[in-house]
């Protein structure tokens, strides 16, 4: 086994494939400043560049041009203790020393190890009262996220959006959608007219480096689903997430 097996790189793609994921894992605590030092030194003797760590313990984060939009870079995040790679410009998770693709089960294990350092408050919930049991990676300029959308809200459910950072034209106008009073209801303005909200002051508080590590995490811009019994799904149909959540309902299952 190579040392490229032990690490675990999400790249920014971003396109506008069904995938389960297993239970999750512990969640992490903040790292040390030591272990973050050491884990740094690790990675840019392996990788020959600079990283830095992202909100996220045991996550760091490199910064590399994209290939179709040259004046935009996209966060490369790594954590040591994987094996997961979404490669820039290419499609799906890959295995980071073979390029095979990975399971479904292995991206969402991985990403729910940071279940609990999710500001889930800070997400823009969306739907009814009950229990939060689906977080969505979504763009409000995005068809596939529209129609998905507008079922969900047929259906009164409750999620959380992630908004997608890359790709799409929504990213400098997230601070704005954010900073409103009502982001729910911005959002929801954006996504069915594509009306936006005035220009956020700039005293808000927007972390834009929080939810592009988030943002990140689920793939970059390709609306995805991640459901509280740790089920990852890229482009959902509307009819599965809501077999899906009915049997999550039936189970008690919620973040």
């Amino acid at each position: 086994m190579t040392l490229m097996r032990h690490l675990a790189v999400l790249t920014l793609t971003g396109l506008c494939t069904v995938l389960t994921a297993a239970a999750p894992a512990d969640a992490q605590t903040a790292s040390p400043p030591a272990t973050q030092r050491a884990d740094i030194e690790t990675l840019q003797r392996l990788y020959n560049e600079r990283f830095v760590a992202t909100p996220f313990a045991g996550l760091y984060q490199i910064d590399r041009p994209i290939p179709y939009s040259p004046r935009e870079t996209a966060p490369i995040l790594v954590t040591r203790d994987g094996e997961y790679s979404f490669n820039n410009g290419k499609l799906g998770a890959q295995q980071g020393d073979t390029g095979a693709p990975l399971s479904g089960s292995e991206w969402g294990a991985l990403v729910l190890r940071w279940r609990d350092q999710i500001r889930y408050s800070d997400l823009i919930q969306q739907g009814g009262n009950g229990p939060l049991r689906m977080l969505l990676l979504s763009a409000y300029d995005c068809p596939f996220s529209k129609k998905l959308e507008a079922a969900l809200a047929a259906a009164g459910t409750r999620y959380a959006i992630i908004p997608s950072t890359i790709g799409t034209a929504n990213k400098p106008f997230l601070p704005d959608i954010w900073c409103s009073p009502d982001r729910a209801a911005t959002w929801r303005r954006a996504i069915s007219t594509g009306a936006l909200p005035p220009r956020a002051s700039r005293s808000c508080r927007y972390d834009r480096r929080y939810f592009e590590t988030l943002s990140g995490m689920f793939g970059g811009s390709k609306p995805t689903a991640l459901f509280a019994d740790g089920t990852i799904v890229a482009s959902p149909s509307p009819a599965f997430v809501k077999q899906k959540l009915a049997t999550l309902s039936r189970q008690g299952i919620a973040f």
